[in-house]
């Protein structure tokens, strides 16, 4: 089965209570964010630390950060594996893939935000201009929680434990829907022909309106997203079956107009090339 929802389907009260609190015991925070990068909501409506705060103020811009932010959510993406990393001001931070068996990639969950040394960093310290502001930049680093490496690498693979099995758990319910399972199997039977949400209506008999609003509000989706996300997921296993094969074969055996359509539909909604696809896998 393709991608179906989005991480917001699954970010309930409950949820997020859960993830929170986990966080608070570790002494960090968490943010969650789409496939394509948005944040949906920060823990606790926390946002950067104090410290991170007057870095992004004095000497890091906040496009430095977000540029930072990006390429890890693409490497995550890519990878399908939690990447751990240390950012411009030196604290460490855990980027996580939402993912489960049948919907692919729901979004990412980052955590963070530890310091990485004892004391501030000489990179860090040199950066001050008067004693008095290496002073507020010691005395703003040390309020951070320490984490060490082993210590980081445990906390990422429970958070991953956690949240890999709440996003299975959240989604089986809505998985049993009826009226999904049966747009499912149209897409499924479908999806190389050039088919339309029109076509399903009429097939599944059901007005246009009431499958378009069944989606969006069900799934926070729509039938050319669940199209689109059939043809990749049938793309990717074609790729992984025929290595072989060229871009414009794949496209064609799963249900794209042309290679070149395919090509920028992959890249918008995977974040990489099917080309680079095919190298990793």
């Amino acid at each position: 089965m393709a991608e179906v929802y989005n991480l917001r389907i699954i970010l309930n009260e409950r949820v997020q209570k859960l993830l929170d609190n986990f966080a608070s015991v570790m002494g960090g925070h968490i943010v969650f964010y789409d496939r394509n990068g948005e944040i949906l909501t920060t823990g606790k409506g926390e946002g950067n630390s104090p410290f991170c705060l007057l870095m992004q103020k004095r000497y890091f811009s906040r496009e430095q950060c977000q540029k930072l932010d990006n390429d890890m959510e693409r490497e995550c993406a890519a990878t399908g594996k939690c990447v751990c990393y240390t950012c411009h001001a030196f604290l460490r931070e855990a980027l996580l893939p939402v993912r489960t068996r049948d919907a692919g990639l729901l979004g990412f969950v980052m955590f963070g935000q530890f310091r990485s040394e004892e004391s501030l960093p000489s990179a860090l310290a040199s950066m001050a201009k008067t004693t008095q502001e290496r002073e507020e930049l010691e005395r703003l680093y040390l309020t951070m929680p320490l984490m060490s490496d082993d210590t980081m690498e445990n906390l990422t693979g429970l958070l991953e434990t956690l949240v890999s099995y709440i996003a299975e758990s959240e989604l089986v319910g809505l998985y049993a829907d009826p009226l999904l399972q049966e747009i499912r199997n149209f897409i499924e039977a479908n999806y190389i022909r050039n088919v339309k949400l029109t076509d399903a209506a009429k097939t599944l008999r059901r007005s246009v309106s009431t499958l378009s609003h069944y989606l969006q509000y069900h799934g926070g989706t729509s039938f050319k997203k669940m199209l689109i996300e059939k043809r990749l997921s049938a793309a990717e296993e074609i790729m992984r079956s025929h290595p072989d094969w060229n871009i414009g074969e794949v496209a064609s055996a799963s249900g794209f107009e042309d290679r070149y359509y395919f090509s920028r539909i992959y890249r918008k909604y995977r974040g990489f090339t099917p080309g680079k696809f095919k190298k990793k896998d």
